[in-house]
């Protein structure tokens, strides 16, 4: 949060690349709780696809670690981790993978849009999940 903060008072473009980082820095945090917290499981989980996390928990341990967000929280915070995927992987250009997997509307080719509220949102919504996760999962 404190990144966040800093991007309030700075200059256009490096208010812009520090919310951007700040989303990479939640989604990498995130992921490397749940690897942590998972690792005594009999197969490997990645975070940074929390939806497909999510099925192979449900599937395997018959656990939800989404159930206690409401369904709009849940697809606002898979559509943030896919945003962190365009970040990390295509400079943040829109592709017709994201298009796909977050019903968006954006145009392909275009930068994807990263708001600060938007990262301070799905801070809050993690939270939940990681408590889910941590109350749901013991550790082996």
């Amino acid at each position: 949060m404190k990144l966040l903060d800093l991007a309030a008072g700075a200059e256009a473009n490096v208010q812009a690349k520090l919310v951007e980082n700040a989303l990479e820095d939640v989604v990498s945090a995130f992921d490397g709780f749940g690897r942590e917290h998972c690792a005594g499981l009999a197969y490997k989980l990645s975070f940074q696809n929390i939806d497909a996390a999510r099925t192979k928990l449900q599937k395997e341990e018959g656990f939800d670690i989404g159930a206690g967000v409401a369904q709009d929280e849940w697809d606002f915070v898979c559509e943030q981790f896919q945003k962190r995927h365009l970040l990390a992987h295509k400079m943040g250009i829109v592709d017709e993978e994201f298009v796909r997997k977050t019903d968006s509307r954006l145009p392909v080719g275009r930068k994807v849009p990263i708001e600060e509220a938007d990262v301070r949102s799905l801070v809050k919504i993690l939270k939940t999940v990681v408590d889910t996760l941590y109350g749901g999962v013991a550790r082996r």
